[in-house]
């Protein structure tokens, strides 16, 4: 999907400028199925990489690098967490993570999936546990008029059992993230997506018209 290319092309981007800024910690909320550790070997070399996610998924992760054979590179650390239920802040203390070491977090594909109390409850913990300078990309969704295309996506996403919870009102953004000790530095519009990735492409692929980039810094 077009917004899945996008949005990881651009926590990319901004991940390769941050390295070259002094963050040597990248944490990946939501993992999945995440190849960063095995596909970008120059930037390991700089960074340690933290892979988050729910328990199930990440075990399922993890029997599958076994069957394929890849080694698990030395900078990459698997952390185990019900983000409905635990605190990041919590789970990452008891790792490698540095909590006096500037990081770079991504969380792309989630925040639609839980509540508004746990999303607030997950960018406060990286408010908490990562210093000044720190940086989260997420991508969301945006209150929409109940379309047809809508309520098809809707009632997609709940057949496979993760219905849409939550939106963000672009306007309100930064004042919610402020709150939580966050300062919003960018925050990506559809026609903002598209100028910048999808621009003349002929094959097809544009920007989705209700997903929205944020990047926010922790003050």
């Amino acid at each position: 999907m077009p917004h899945v290319l996008s949005r990881s092309r651009y926590t990319e981007d901004n991940l390769d400028l941050a390295v070259k800024q002094g963050v040597e910690q990248y944490v990946i909320l939501g993992a999945g199925m995440d190849t960063f550790a095995f596909r970008r070997p120059d930037l390991l070399r700089q960074v340690q990489v933290f892979e988050v996610d729910h328990p199930a998924t990440q075990t399922f992760k993890r029997n599958r690098l076994a069957e394929l054979g890849w080694e698990i590179p030395s900078h990459l650390h698997f952390v185990p967490v019900d983000f409905t239920k635990e605190s990041l802040a919590d789970a990452l203390k008891g790792t490698l993570y540095d909590v006096q070491t500037k990081s770079f977090f991504s969380w792309l594909g989630v925040t639609m999936y839980l509540t508004r109390d746990e999303v607030f409850a997950t960018l406060r913990s990286i408010a908490e546990i990562a210093p000044e300078g720190s940086a989260v990309i997420f991508d969301y969704f945006v209150p929409e008029e109940d379309t047809p295309h809508m309520k098809e996506m809707r009632e997609d996403l709940r057949k496979i059992g993760e219905p849409m919870k939550t939106t963000f009102d672009p306007s309100t953004l930064a004042f919610e993230l402020e709150s939580l000790g966050l300062r919003l530095h960018e925050n990506l519009s559809p026609s903002d997506i598209q100028e910048r990735y999808f621009q003349s492409r002929t094959d097809g692929y544009y920007a989705s018209k209700h997903v929205r980039f944020a990047w926010a810094v922790v003050e």
